[in-house]
């Protein structure tokens, strides 16, 4: 009996493993607008990836390949915002080939921090609302490589040809969706017979540099971008004497401070396989 349950165990397992490395895309009923809305897209989108801990999705329809990738995760936003995203797309259609699209480009924006009294100087993207119109206001620009024509530096806001946009909700939620036209990916003369050929997508989010986690390392812990701020919270007994709580707490929070350094040091990938949804009869 326990061997059957072990068993059945194995087969879920690597069926579960089998539907993450090769999906299909949804045809895309109603056109898509690429906003940084996720309303076009079924929520929640049907993919999760535990490295970049980005949600995501592919949809598409006779004309465009339809993106859609989501985290409140607020480590992930600062690297995808400060480092960089890049999206690669590799394909066997009219002969192997990859694209890639580089947006954002990560952080090159010079800022002046107010020193304060106690010596910190806080990050002036540290708010949510100051960071997202920052973004939504000076990066506008992605470098793709690998299309058919229009490669390199172009406007990530021109809806004739490839773009995409970042926005988030009322909950912080960061939504980045993007549009890439078939014949830009696959040359004028793909044939729709190919929609079932496997596609590689690729996602990298950038590892920050030490100057950009000087500023945001500690924030996701309620600290300072320097890693000052939350004291610890020692307690005292009947004879007077301070326990170790606050020391406790502290060695704790410089502990997950490093590990916040190591994991923004790092670039994180995310990897999935699908075929192009067939037109809707």
């Amino acid at each position: 009996m326990k061997q059957s349950f072990f068993s059945l165990v194995l087969i879920v397992i690597a069926t579960i493993a089998v539907a993450q490395d090769n999906s299909s895309a949804q045809w895309a009923k109603n056109n898509i607008t690429v906003d940084g809305n996720a309303a076009d897209w079924n929520a929640p989108l049907k993919h999760y990836d535990n490295d970049t801990r980005l949600f995501f999705d592919f949809k598409n329809d006779s004309n465009n390949l339809y993106l859609c990738f989501q985290t409140k995760d607020e480590m992930t936003e600062a690297k995808i915002m400060r480092a960089g995203m890049k999206i690669m797309i590799s394909d066997k259609i009219n002969g192997k080939h990859k694209s890639t699209i580089n947006f954002p480009l990560g952080f090159k924006r010079q800022t002046r921090p107010t020193q304060t009294e106690d010596g910190i100087k806080p990050d002036p993207l540290s708010s949510h609302s100051v960071r997202h119109l920052n973004f939504l206001s000076q990066d506008t620009i992605m470098e793709v490589k690998g299309f058919a024509d229009k490669n390199g530096l172009i406007s990530a806001n021109d809806v004739t040809g490839i773009h995409a946009a970042i926005n988030w909700d009322s909950t912080n939620i960061l939504t980045y969706e993007v549009a890439i036209p078939l014949n830009k990916l696959f040359g004028a003369g793909y044939n729709i017979k190919d929609f079932s050929k496997d596609i590689s997508l690729n996602v990298v989010i950038n590892a920050m540099t030490a100057g950009s986690q000087n500023q945001s390392a500690g924030a996701f812990s309620g600290r300072g971008g320097h890693g000052g701020g939350r004291m610890g919270g020692g307690r005292m007994d009947g004879s007077g004497a301070i326990g170790h709580e606050g020391n406790r707490a502290e060695g704790e929070e410089n502990g997950s401070y490093g590990s916040e350094r190591a994991a923004m040091s790092q670039k994180s990938e995310l990897k999935q396989k699908f075929a192009l949804a067939m037109p809707q009869q």
